[in-house]
């Protein structure tokens, strides 16, 4: 895998998500199927995913989210290298085999991985996994992404 220090205004440039809808504040390693990223957004007390204070696990699939949007922002790129155009917009199609486990919210960092499994013009799918800074998995699934 590639080392990189990819920040917030990177990742900006690559989703559709800004400002505090941006979860993940670093890239730090990336290959053509896989990537890295870190976060503590899950700490800041106007996260938009929090109700009533709290973030629940459930929000915690979205974060897998953002980094399948951001590993898929990073191989168009590759792959455009000096080419105009922006990133092709995906949409979830389905979250499966969703894994929870035990969740502090006030864990200092939260790891998420991405592994793509299929890769296709239409579709990817990938498996996600979050780990606390503890290096337990707080939640992992399998996400399906179709561009229309």
């Amino acid at each position: 895998m590639k080392q990189v220090n990819l920040l917030k205004a990177d990742i900006e440039a690559l989703i559709p998500h800004s400002g505090g809808m941006c979860l993940l504040e670093n890239v730090s390693e990336y290959s053509e199927e896989e990537i890295v990223c870190q976060t503590q957004s899950h700490l800041l007390k106007d996260n938009p995913l929090k109700v009533k204070g709290k973030l629940s696990n459930m929000h915690l699939i979205e974060y897998g989210a953002q980094a399948i949007a951001i590993h898929g922002g990073l191989i168009e790129k590759e792959q455009k290298k000096d080419q105009a155009g922006g990133s092709r917009i995906g949409y979830i199609a389905s979250v499966k085999s969703v894994v929870w486990g035990a969740f502090n919210p006030l864990t200092m960092k939260l790891t998420v991985r991405a592994k793509a499994l299929v890769m296709d013009e239409m579709m990817k799918q990938y498996h996600f996994s979050i780990c606390d800074a503890e290096q337990q998995e707080v939640c992992s699934g399998t996400v399906l992404v179709v561009h229309p």
